[in-house]
């Protein structure tokens, strides 16, 4: 792994379901030799956005500066139209997408499966490891 590289990362999730992002967020924070800055739009930090078309806008901003979007492949981003347009975005931008599986999680999002160029299961060295080789392997 390219150890020393910031990494750019929007994770895309629902704020209504929002423990399993802080989760992600936490466990990469505690991965050794990773450094990443986090492009999300947390609950608690979110856009100044007036209206849905500015709020597009932002979203767009936003993911144009990462290197990878991480969706979590839970059976939410089926059901959330933002996470779906946050997707989308990411693929008009030629941004590689992760979905990373929660622990115990069953059901797998249809949406994720399609969109996902790699799916790994909940875990640090996975999630990493996945991460670098879209980045390496990104030629969009």
């Amino acid at each position: 792994m390219s150890q020393g590289k910031i990494v750019r990362l929007f994770i895309s999730h629902s704020w209504d379901h929002n423990d399993d992002y802080i989760s992600l967020v936490n466990l990469l924070k505690k991965a050794d030799h990773f450094v990443f800055y986090n492009y999300s739009v947390p609950e608690h930090d979110s856009l100044s956005a007036d209206g849905d078309k500015e709020l597009m806008q932002e979203l767009k901003d936003q993911l144009r500066g990462c290197h990878v979007l991480i969706v979590i492949a839970s059976m939410y981003p089926s059901y959330s139209e933002w996470i779906q347009k946050e997707v989308l975005i990411a693929n008009v931008y030629g941004k590689p997408v992760l979905g990373v599986i929660p622990r115990g999680q069953k059901r797998i999002s249809s949406f994720v499966r399609t969109y996902a160029d790699k799916l790994v299961r909940w875990n640090s060295r996975s999630v990493i490891k996945a991460i670098f080789e879209l980045m390496e392997n990104d030629t969009r």
